[in-house]
């Protein structure tokens, strides 16, 4: 591999970027060092943070405290922005303190008092309150590896609650939910003794109460007047109500009128024969137009494959008879975020060459401009019961498992390959080492299953808590 590879295989979280640092650490030294200081994960919330697979290339490096000092560094210097630096620079010194580092401990709790201090100036309510919150429960939670760590932050979570009425369990549900159960029994029988543990207990039961009343109070959901919240309440809720709002998108003369009923199915599909959706994707109406385009995306019927359009010419005297499908492919140059969506939806066998292509040609990036991460799961979507597609692109998942910075979309892709027996050996040892723990699980039990040993996996710390 390349040192360009090397990066892009940290960047997106494989284990073949791990396996390349530990044969050769010295090389890629300084790829470890911009890789740990900043979080690499496309989607935190669903991911997790980089940091578990962070700490296993530090620990391919016997001067260990080079990298620490980097991250320390960077965390001392990080403001509580709402981003998801700060969860990822706490849980990856967490890792350091927990393996014996004092000077990751001690930076972990200089920052948890800079925060709580913060917390207790506030008098009033405010964005910069509320990103301060979320800094400080992800330290809190990455502290709380140890139960005597814990107690000690009950205690002063327990006595903001008691200074303050702007918090409340809201704000500490997740650190509370994630402690080991044994934790929290043995906070509440110590909770007697102490007002600031009694106030933290309370005011997580007390959102406990509200949160079940709400899941358990029965709840009449009013079907929502238009729009994408209709079509998505057809979709979900009302199948048998979309001919009727087909009925109302028909009856509809005035184009304005027209283009918001066909709303109703940019989510639901267009539960009739098509051809008015399709004449109406001919309209030199813009709204009406972007609303048939978007119903289409939903619909695959032989009569859409049917759907004819003047290619490079405005007039539609002379439109060129084509099946939907290579008109839309016709169209990506032009128009792909209409086109696109008609054209996996309808997608035959004889396609998979050109969208292999296209997969190919698209960026890949954190900014996500060219909608790579919505191509990558609607591709997933080919695989489905309810696809309509008798043969998926195959060829296909590869190519997703490769690039895709998601590592969600890269665990979906693994499991379709393991599927279709694609996978192989490499593969299943590099996922050993995956920034996913769900892939790294899947891989441990392969090597289960098959009685092998793979590489020997036994110096590969266990995440500490769910990425």
């Amino acid at each position: 591999m390349t040192k360009n590879e090397v990066k892009q295989a940290i960047q997106r979280g494989l284990g073949r970027g791990y396996l390349a640092v530990r044969n050769d650490p010295e090389r890629y030294r300084d790829l470890v060092l911009w890789a740990c200081g900043r979080n690499l994960a496309f989607d935190t919330q669903c991911e997790g943070t980089r940091a578990w697979y962070d700490y296993q290339l530090i620990l391919c490096y016997s001067d260990r405290a080079a990298f620490r000092d980097h991250v320390i560094d960077r965390f001392q210097r990080k403001q509580p922005d709402g981003g998801w630096d700060y969860s990822h620079f706490s849980e990856l010194l967490s890792y350091f303190a927990e393996d014996g580092d004092g000077t990751a401990e001690a930076a972990l709790w200089e920052k948890y008092k800079e925060l709580l201090a913060v917390l207790h100036s506030f008098r009033r309510a405010s964005r910069r309150m509320r990103n301060t919150i979320d800094c400080f429960e992800s330290l809190c939670i990455a502290l709380s590896w140890k139960e005597a760590n814990y107690s000690r932050i009950a205690l002063d979570v327990g006595g903001l609650f008691l200074k303050s009425r702007l918090y409340d369990g809201w704000d500490f549900e997740w650190l509370y939910d994630s402690r080991p159960k044994p934790f929290n029994q043995r906070l509440r029988k110590a909770a007697d003794q102490s007002a600031e543990l009694s106030a933290y207990l309370a005011a997580i039961d007390e959102h406990q109460r509200t949160m079940d009343g709400w899941k358990n109070t029965p709840r009449v959901t009013p079907i929502p007047e238009s729009g994408r919240r209709l079509s998505g309440y057809l979709k979900r809720s009302a199948l048998e109500l979309a001919p009727k709002y087909a009925e109302i998108y028909l009856a509809a003369e005035d184009p304005e009128v027209r283009a918001a009923a066909l709303e109703a199915f940019v989510i639901c599909p267009y539960p009739l024969e098509p051809t008015p959706v399709i004449d109406d994707a001919r309209s030199a109406h813009p709204a009406l137009r972007s609303a048939a385009l978007k119903a289409l995306s939903e619909i695959r019927h032989p009569a859409v494959r049917d759907f004819a359009w003047a290619l490079l010419a405005n007039d539609p005297d002379n439109a060129l008879p084509m099946a939907v499908r290579d008109f839309a492919w016709a169209l990506l140059a032009n128009d792909p975020d209409n086109a696109l969506p008609i054209a996996i939806k309808n997608y035959l066998p004889e396609d998979e060459a050109r969208l292999y292509a296209l997969l190919q040609a698209y960026r890949v990036d954190y900014a996500c401009k060219s909608n790579w991460h919505w191509l990558h799961w609607a591709i997933f979507d080919l695989f489905g019961k309810d696809s309509g597609v008798e043969s998926p692109p195959k060829s296909l998942l590869p190519l997703v498992y490769e690039t895709t910075l998601c590592s969600c979309c890269r665990e979906t892709a693994a499991r379709l390959m393991g599927r279709y027996r694609m996978m192989t050996p490499e593969l299943w040892e590099e996922q050993l080492y995956d920034s996913n723990d769900d892939i790294r699980r899947a891989a441990q039990a392969h090597f289960r299953r098959t009685s092998c040993s793979g590489e020997n996996d036994r110096h590969i710390r266990v995440p500490l808590k769910k990425n």
